[in-house]
Protein backbone atom coordinates (compact mmCIF):
# COMPACT_ATOMS: atom_id res chain seq x y z
CA UNK A 1 0.00 0.00 0.00
CA UNK A 2 1.47 3.77 -0.92
CA UNK A 3 2.20 5.65 1.81
CA UNK A 4 0.64 8.41 3.13
CA UNK A 5 1.47 12.11 2.33
CA UNK A 6 2.95 13.70 5.43
CA UNK A 7 0.72 15.71 7.63
CA UNK A 8 2.74 18.95 8.81
CA UNK A 9 1.18 18.51 12.43
CA UNK A 10 1.84 14.59 12.84
CA UNK A 11 4.51 13.23 14.36
CA UNK A 12 6.59 11.20 11.70
CA UNK A 13 6.89 7.56 11.35
CA UNK A 14 9.75 5.85 13.64
CA UNK A 15 9.89 8.23 16.21
CA UNK A 16 11.01 11.00 13.92
CA UNK A 17 11.04 14.53 15.09
CA UNK A 18 7.76 16.40 14.06
CA UNK A 19 8.05 17.82 10.58
CA UNK A 20 6.46 21.23 10.86
CA UNK A 21 8.43 22.48 13.97
CA UNK A 22 11.72 20.87 12.67
CA UNK A 23 11.44 22.39 9.42
CA UNK A 24 10.38 26.00 10.29
CA UNK A 25 13.88 25.60 12.33
CA UNK A 26 15.66 24.43 9.46
CA UNK A 27 14.08 27.30 7.28
CA UNK A 28 15.34 29.81 9.78
CA UNK A 29 18.80 28.30 10.47
CA UNK A 30 18.83 28.74 6.25
CA UNK A 31 18.49 32.13 6.26
CA UNK A 32 20.73 32.80 9.61
CA UNK A 33 23.27 30.76 7.80
CA UNK A 34 23.56 32.49 4.32
CA UNK A 35 23.57 36.07 5.84
CA UNK A 36 26.50 34.95 8.63
CA UNK A 37 28.28 33.52 5.29
CA UNK A 38 27.80 36.95 3.83
CA UNK A 39 29.43 38.52 6.62
CA UNK A 40 32.54 37.01 6.86
CA UNK A 41 32.84 37.26 2.94
CA UNK A 42 32.11 40.91 3.24
CA UNK A 43 34.70 41.45 6.28
CA UNK A 44 37.41 39.75 3.79
CA UNK A 45 36.46 41.26 0.73
CA UNK A 46 35.92 45.07 1.75
CA UNK A 47 37.49 47.84 3.03
CA UNK A 48 36.26 49.80 6.13
CA UNK A 49 33.49 49.00 8.11
CA UNK A 50 29.89 47.02 6.85
CA UNK A 51 28.06 50.72 8.39
CA UNK A 52 29.94 52.99 5.90
CA UNK A 53 29.75 51.09 2.41
CA UNK A 54 28.94 53.43 -0.22
CA UNK A 55 26.94 50.07 -1.55
CA UNK A 56 24.91 50.63 1.23
CA UNK A 57 25.32 54.09 1.77
CA UNK A 58 23.83 55.23 -1.48
CA UNK A 59 20.95 54.42 -1.25
CA UNK A 60 20.78 56.10 2.70
CA UNK A 61 22.09 59.98 1.44
CA UNK A 62 24.96 59.02 2.95
CA UNK A 63 23.48 58.27 6.50
CA UNK A 64 25.43 54.88 8.17
CA UNK A 65 24.05 51.62 8.12
CA UNK A 66 23.51 49.61 11.20
CA UNK A 67 26.28 47.03 10.29
CA UNK A 68 23.67 44.03 10.85
CA UNK A 69 21.84 44.92 8.07
CA UNK A 70 24.20 45.36 5.43
CA UNK A 71 24.73 41.00 5.12
CA UNK A 72 21.00 40.89 5.16
CA UNK A 73 20.26 43.20 2.23
CA UNK A 74 23.34 41.41 0.72
CA UNK A 75 22.00 38.21 1.35
CA UNK A 76 18.55 39.64 -0.24
CA UNK A 77 20.41 40.66 -3.60
CA UNK A 78 21.68 37.34 -3.73
CA UNK A 79 17.97 36.06 -3.33
CA UNK A 80 17.32 39.03 -6.78
CA UNK A 81 15.89 41.23 -3.67
CA UNK A 82 16.50 45.10 -3.96
CA UNK A 83 16.81 47.69 -1.38
CA UNK A 84 13.53 49.55 -1.85
CA UNK A 85 12.55 53.28 -1.28
CA UNK A 86 9.02 54.37 -2.15
CA UNK A 87 8.03 58.09 -1.71
CA UNK A 88 4.69 58.90 -1.09
CA UNK A 89 4.54 62.33 0.66
CA UNK A 90 5.08 64.64 -2.42
CA UNK A 91 2.65 65.40 -5.37
CA UNK A 92 4.39 62.39 -7.15
CA UNK A 93 5.48 58.80 -6.27
CA UNK A 94 9.20 57.90 -6.59
CA UNK A 95 10.37 54.39 -6.47
CA UNK A 96 13.90 53.28 -5.75
CA UNK A 97 15.44 50.63 -5.83
CA UNK A 98 18.82 48.88 -5.84
CA UNK A 99 19.99 45.49 -5.57
CA UNK A 100 23.04 45.72 -3.07
CA UNK A 101 25.34 42.96 -4.60
CA UNK A 102 25.76 45.09 -7.88
CA UNK A 103 27.59 47.73 -6.69
CA UNK A 104 29.76 45.72 -3.70
CA UNK A 105 33.07 46.64 -3.55
CA UNK A 106 35.85 43.59 -3.56
CA UNK A 107 35.69 40.78 -6.73
CA UNK A 108 34.71 41.41 -9.83
CA UNK A 109 31.13 39.63 -10.04
CA UNK A 110 30.17 38.10 -6.62
CA UNK A 111 26.94 37.24 -7.95
CA UNK A 112 29.23 33.70 -9.26
CA UNK A 113 28.52 32.38 -5.47
CA UNK A 114 26.68 34.60 -3.96
CA UNK A 115 23.74 33.56 -6.35
CA UNK A 116 24.42 29.98 -5.67
CA UNK A 117 24.86 30.89 -1.50
CA UNK A 118 20.23 31.02 -0.62
CA UNK A 119 19.79 27.47 -3.07
CA UNK A 120 22.48 25.88 -1.31
CA UNK A 121 21.66 26.72 2.36
CA UNK A 122 18.02 25.90 1.72
CA UNK A 123 18.92 22.55 0.03
CA UNK A 124 20.83 21.15 2.90
CA UNK A 125 17.91 22.37 5.21
CA UNK A 126 15.87 20.41 3.36
CA UNK A 127 18.55 17.79 3.64
CA UNK A 128 18.74 18.18 7.10
CA UNK A 129 14.84 17.88 7.79
CA UNK A 130 14.50 15.13 5.51
CA UNK A 131 16.81 13.17 8.08
CA UNK A 132 15.59 14.44 11.35
CA UNK A 133 11.91 13.43 10.34
CA UNK A 134 10.85 10.25 8.85
CA UNK A 135 8.75 11.38 5.95
CA UNK A 136 11.61 10.56 3.19
CA UNK A 137 11.05 6.97 2.10
CA UNK A 138 10.04 7.98 -1.61
CA UNK A 139 10.88 11.39 -3.73
CA UNK A 140 7.49 12.76 -3.06
CA UNK A 141 7.53 12.36 0.24
CA UNK A 142 11.18 14.41 0.90
CA UNK A 143 10.12 16.84 -1.20
CA UNK A 144 7.10 17.47 0.44
CA UNK A 145 9.47 17.40 4.19
CA UNK A 146 12.26 19.38 2.50
CA UNK A 147 9.48 21.99 1.50
CA UNK A 148 8.65 22.35 4.87
CA UNK A 149 11.41 25.06 5.55
CA UNK A 150 9.99 27.48 3.37
CA UNK A 151 7.62 28.35 5.95
CA UNK A 152 10.70 29.45 8.79
CA UNK A 153 12.81 31.06 5.48
CA UNK A 154 9.82 32.97 4.66
CA UNK A 155 8.81 33.93 7.84
CA UNK A 156 12.96 35.59 8.06
CA UNK A 157 12.82 36.97 5.25
CA UNK A 158 9.53 38.94 6.54
CA UNK A 159 11.53 39.85 9.74
CA UNK A 160 14.17 40.78 7.96
CA UNK A 161 12.62 43.06 6.04
CA UNK A 162 10.57 44.75 9.18
CA UNK A 163 13.92 45.35 11.00
CA UNK A 164 16.64 45.88 9.01
CA UNK A 165 15.28 49.37 8.05
CA UNK A 166 17.43 52.62 8.03
CA UNK A 167 14.85 55.78 8.91
CA UNK A 168 15.44 58.79 6.35
CA UNK A 169 13.78 61.18 8.24
CA UNK A 170 16.75 63.47 9.52
CA UNK A 171 19.26 63.24 6.56
CA UNK A 172 20.27 66.70 5.92
CA UNK A 173 19.79 68.14 3.02
CA UNK A 174 22.48 68.87 0.25
CA UNK A 175 23.71 72.25 -0.89
CA UNK A 176 21.17 72.02 -3.68
CA UNK A 177 18.35 71.53 -0.38
CA UNK A 178 17.64 68.41 -1.55
CA UNK A 179 17.97 64.91 -0.12
CA UNK A 180 19.76 62.38 -3.17
CA UNK A 181 18.93 58.70 -3.08
CA UNK A 182 20.70 57.06 -5.90
CA UNK A 183 19.97 59.29 -8.63
CA UNK A 184 16.67 60.76 -7.01
CA UNK A 185 16.49 64.09 -5.25
CA UNK A 186 13.70 64.63 -2.35
CA UNK A 187 12.77 67.51 -0.41
CA UNK A 188 14.08 66.91 3.23
CA UNK A 189 10.87 66.62 3.98
CA UNK A 190 9.21 64.33 2.35
CA UNK A 191 11.07 61.70 3.87
CA UNK A 192 9.95 62.44 6.81
CA UNK A 193 8.28 58.62 8.08
CA UNK A 194 10.20 57.13 5.24
CA UNK A 195 12.67 54.16 5.14
CA UNK A 196 15.20 51.96 3.32
CA UNK A 197 15.32 48.39 3.41
CA UNK A 198 14.39 44.89 1.44
CA UNK A 199 11.17 44.63 0.56
CA UNK A 200 8.15 42.94 2.41
CA UNK A 201 6.96 40.76 -0.60
CA UNK A 202 10.47 39.15 -0.50
CA UNK A 203 8.82 37.02 1.62
CA UNK A 204 7.02 35.48 -1.23
CA UNK A 205 9.96 35.01 -3.09
CA UNK A 206 11.59 33.56 0.13
CA UNK A 207 8.47 31.04 0.33
CA UNK A 208 9.10 29.98 -3.51
CA UNK A 209 12.71 29.48 -2.78
CA UNK A 210 11.95 27.14 0.14
CA UNK A 211 9.21 24.84 -1.52
CA UNK A 212 12.02 24.82 -4.59
CA UNK A 213 15.12 23.96 -3.41
CA UNK A 214 14.44 22.22 0.20
CA UNK A 215 12.12 20.62 -1.12
CA UNK A 216 14.97 19.09 -3.56
CA UNK A 217 17.30 18.46 -0.81
CA UNK A 218 14.55 16.80 0.83
CA UNK A 219 14.02 14.45 -2.29
CA UNK A 220 17.44 13.75 -2.39
CA UNK A 221 17.60 12.57 0.82
CA UNK A 222 15.11 10.44 -0.01
CA UNK A 223 17.16 8.27 -2.49
CA UNK A 224 18.65 5.11 -1.45
CA UNK A 225 22.07 6.36 -1.73
CA UNK A 226 21.80 8.93 1.10
CA UNK A 227 19.97 6.43 3.56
Amino acid sequence: MPSPVPRLYSLPRDDGRALLPTGFAAGVAAFVVGTVAVAGWLALATDGSFSTLDAATEMTAGKSVPSVSVPVWTFGGAMGLPVRLVETTGPGRAVVLRNLVDGLDGPADPWYWLGALPPACLFLAGVVTARLTAWSRRPAEGFATGSSVAFGFAAAVAVAALVARVGLGDVPPNADGVVRIGSTGFHPTDLDGDSVGLPLWGAFSGLVYGVVFGGLGGAVASLRPFR
